[in-house]
């Protein structure tokens, strides 16, 4: 088996490439940048959705081994109407190349046919290919890797538009398991899965469990919609996205996230990880220098 993993440089993308290579299964990293972007021993390849002349990269990359890449991670791009150049390259990558199986990463909001990943899991649907869909919750990561980890270094602050709704976090370690497992399963998995954290929580609560984590309190501001996303565009995030991830918080503060399951422990055979042991393991996102 040889797995490409587009979004080379993201954050499930990346533990998936570990959990494949604990187990010796060939894979292929694929982001804009290309192998200067790699994690050292990581082989990758530079892939661009928007440049059509990458996409035969991935495809004519030499495996040690030989083969030829069956299996394909698909992560969306953060542009306008992401589907159209996923589903063009799902076709070409079929037709070209014979890839058997996709694993699409989509957000908890997906349904078939709908605009975002609904567009590529409809597509799937469409063309009978194997199939998986993960609709993971909120990343636990994006409060030690994204912006946020800086806001609540230096400020001490979460800002959201969330209010109290409850979510269930969950790390991007489990949903590279879940994927793992969708990948290699001998029999495909055609089917969706939420993948969910083992707690619901708000951002209140979020906040207390990095103070508690930390040693020092952490304060989570409510923002009104119009104030969250005009917080976003002014530090620089593109309207497109600011839009996106406002509509996600303010979906959340009316229960939107509210669910719960037990899929990353039907899937991978192992509860799903805490924010409490998150908060413990990626205190060194958030202490100040000298603490």
């Amino acid at each position: 088996m040889r797995v490409l993993l587009t979004g080379g440089t993201g954050k499930t993308s990346v533990r998936l490439a570990r959990f494949l290579q604990n187990e010796n299964i060939t894979f292929l990293l694929a982001s804009r940048r290309g192998p200067s972007a790699a994690p050292s021993g990581m082989p990758a390849v530079k892939f661009d959705w928007l440049d059509k002349s990458t996409w035969k990269e991935p495809f004519q990359y030499r495996f040690a081994e030989g083969g030829s890449i069956s299996a394909i991670y698909l992560m969306e791009p953060l542009v306008a109407e992401p589907w159209k150049p996923m589903n063009e390259f799902i076709d070409y990558a079929r037709k070209e190349y014979g890839v058997g199986r996709f694993v699409l990463v989509a957000g908890s909001s997906a349904e078939p046919s709908r605009p975002g990943m609904g567009m590529v899991w409809q597509h799937f649907l469409e063309t009978g290919v194997d199939y998986c869909v993960l609709r993971p919750s909120w990343f636990m990561e994006n409060l030690s890797d994204e912006a946020p980890s800086t806001l609540i270094r230096d400020q001490d602050k979460i800002y959201t538009a969330c209010g109290e709704g409850k979510i269930p976090f969950v790390s991007a370690i489990d949903i590279a398991a879940v994927a793992f497992r969708a990948i290699t399963d001998p029999q495909s998995h055609n089917c969706d899965h939420r993948v969910l954290g083992p707690e619901l929580l708000t951002y209140d609560e979020v906040a207390e469990k990095l103070s508690a984590a930390l040693d020092r309190p952490i304060e989570h501001i409510k923002l009104s919609g119009d104030q969250r996303y005009e917080g976003l565009v002014s530090v620089g995030v593109s309207e497109y996205y600011a839009r996106f991830l406002t509509n996600l918080e303010t979906a959340a503060s009316t229960g939107f996230e509210t669910r719960m399951n037990a899929t990353v422990e039907k899937v991978t055979g192992r509860a799903p990880r805490t924010l409490d042991l998150f908060a413990h393991d990626n205190r060194g996102a958030w202490e100040r220098l000298g603490e």
